[in-house]
């Protein structure tokens, strides 16, 4: 592969000091409680556009809510009932507690926390979750007595009486019968074209973005979004420096490829510390993925010259991507139970599954219940709608780190710099395009998205299509034994050990790289940890807290 020369940048500590927040749903209760409230973008019914609040009252008076695309959370009250809403796919977030004197709902957590109505206490099993998965799916959120609504979720919460919960959108169940190949590529390339239009703003005046990390889906998106406007998108990849391993032969290869205006963004271990605290504080519920703060530092870069930028995100869930091998492995080697089955999906994110009883503190461990933890997932792996393992995976993956993991993290930290972030692969009609593919048509052999990149050869150079997926490599595992241990000691020795939630031998260990085992991931779990500890710090301050 030719070396190819872009322009990089190199970003200094500071960056997120001054966030500019988007508009969001702020809560209320009572008198104080607004009658309708709508946080959205690019939401449509029937291809016309929804641009006023008189359109969202249209649209609630005939009851056609579950046929709105785009993304959205709506509040609304009448007759003494409150009524939430969110998006099919979850790319608006929307909390809410259920007070003695009414419901507090909101955008984020943290402006629910504001409100002295809300016990400012962490759940046990939030906890535990977080440490297995990274992330909080479902309704279950860090702050014991607050809850998320689903993706596509109704929810009516009368004066009195139980809280109703309906469906509005529903992941599409798996066909009795598919169409032939060739069709299911036309009519996914021709899904793909109307999504990535849907996601360029209609003023052609504002400059466009899109991140690309040189795998397939952020170039399949830049690709198509070049073709749809010429020489008017911006690419921004990611670096961390020429010492570590990275995507940028093949990010600037489809730069050129395509022709965008692209820029290398360079972060140094010092900008990855002081955006850790900022970062963690704009998410409501803590997320452990290392990409976390350098996702937040690009939209800030960003932001200087563009209001919207386009990611590739979807693209696993929605087609095949590789964390479906190791489940697939387990189905053909392992017993054939259903809680095997859960705990192999548990082992598949690579955390601390098994270290929790080692790593809990004798405060709270007898509280955890790993069978609780694993019914929660029962009714996903026996869901009769889907008949294969890999469509069963894809549903998961959409419905649960799709909606409570991606698009809410991409929405938060767009939002603190004032920008809109817009998925073209996590738009409607593509997902439910994905689902009118087979299983072979997603990993065929060992290829991943098979289809996918049938759909796309003509846009995507084959060195692109034909790589394996690495992910964007992070080097937490070599900052957390040179430049960053030193804060990585202050965040878990000085702050997390203090709690009484995670045992301080456990911590010592693993900051002395001495866990042992024989894929010990000590950078990924210090992160992991210096996350959870830095949400804590920033929502409830340094204090004391209990969980229950």
């Amino acid at each position: 592969m030719a070396d190819l020369e872009f322009p990089t940048v190199q970003l200094e500590p500071g960056t997120l000091r001054t966030p500019a927040l988007r508009s969001r749903i702020v809560p209320g209760i009572g008198i104080d409680a607004a009658p309708l409230q709508v946080d959205c973008d690019h939401c449509t019914i029937h291809g016309r556009p929804l641009v006023s609040q008189h359109d969202w009252q249209e649209v609630l008076s005939s009851g056609q809510l579950g046929a709105v695309t785009g993304a959205f959370a709506i509040v609304w009250r009448h007759k003494g009932e409150t009524w939430l809403a969110r998006d099919a796919l979850g790319e608006r977030t929307l909390y809410f507690h259920h007070a003695p004197d009414g419901v507090i709902a909101g955008s984020t957590i943290r402006d629910l926390l504001q409100s002295a109505n809300v016990p400012r206490q962490l759940s046990i099993d939030a906890i535990a979750t977080y440490l297995i998965d990274a992330y909080l799916p479902g309704r279950l959120t860090m702050i014991a007595g607050i809850e998320e609504v689903l993706p596509g979720e109704l929810v009516r919460i009368p004066a009195n009486g139980p809280i109703a919960r309906t469906q509005i959108w529903e992941i599409p169940p798996e066909p009795r019968e598919f169409s032939s190949e060739s069709t299911q590529v036309l009519e996914l390339r021709r899904s793909l074209d109307q999504a990535i239009r849907r996601c360029l703003p209609d003023d052609c005046s504002l400059p466009i973005a899109a991140s690309l990390s040189g795998g397939l889906d952020s170039s399949l998106v830049l690709g198509l979004a070049c073709r749809a406007r010429p020489g008017e998108i911006a690419s921004y990849s990611i670096s961390f420096g020429t010492q570590y391993a990275n995507e940028l032969p093949f990010s600037s290869l489809m730069a050129a490829h395509c022709g965008s205006r692209h820029t290398i963004v360079e972060f140094t271990p010092e900008s990855i510390a002081d955006g850790i605290a900022p970062t963690m504080a704009a998410l409501s519920d803590p997320i452990g993925d290392p990409l976390t703060v350098p996702n937040a530092l690009l939209f800030r870069y960003v932001s200087a010259t563009s209001s919207v930028m386009l990611n590739g995100e979807g693209g696993d869930p929605c087609f095949g991507g590789p964390k479906n091998l190791p489940m697939v492995l387990s189905e053909l080697y392992g017993p054939p139970t259903i809680r095997h089955k859960i705990q192999s999906y548990f082992r598949s994110h690579l955390k601390c599954f098994d270290d929790l009883p080692a790593m809990l503190h004798s405060r709270i461990r007898d509280r955890y219940s790993q069978e609780r933890l694993e019914a929660s997932l029962l009714p996903h792996f026996e869901n009769p709608r889907y008949q294969t393992l890999i469509t069963r995976l894809q549903a998961m993956n959409i419905q649960l780190k799709g909606g409570h993991h991606i698009l809410p993290k991409v929405d938060a930290l767009s939002r603190m710099s004032g920008m809109l972030a817009r998925s073209p692969l996590f738009d409607r009609d593509v997902v439910e395009m994905s689902f009118r593919i087979p299983a072979q048509g997603k990993l065929h052999g060992s290829v991943e998205k098979w289809r996918l990149k049938q759909a796309v050869s003509d846009v995507v150079p084959e060195a692109i299509r034909k790589r394996p997926k690495s992910g964007m490599l992070v080097p937490v595992e070599g900052w957390f034994q040179g430049p960053l241990l030193p804060i990585a000691k202050q965040w878990l020795l000085d702050g997390l050990a203090k709690r009484d939630i995670i045992d301080r031998t456990y911590l010592e260990r693993l900051l002395s790289h001495q866990l042992g085992g024989p894929r010990p991931r000590h950078g990924v779990k210090i992160w992991l940890l210096v996350a959870l500890e830095a949400w804590i710090q920033t929502h409830l301050g340094d204090g004391p807290i209990s969980v229950v």
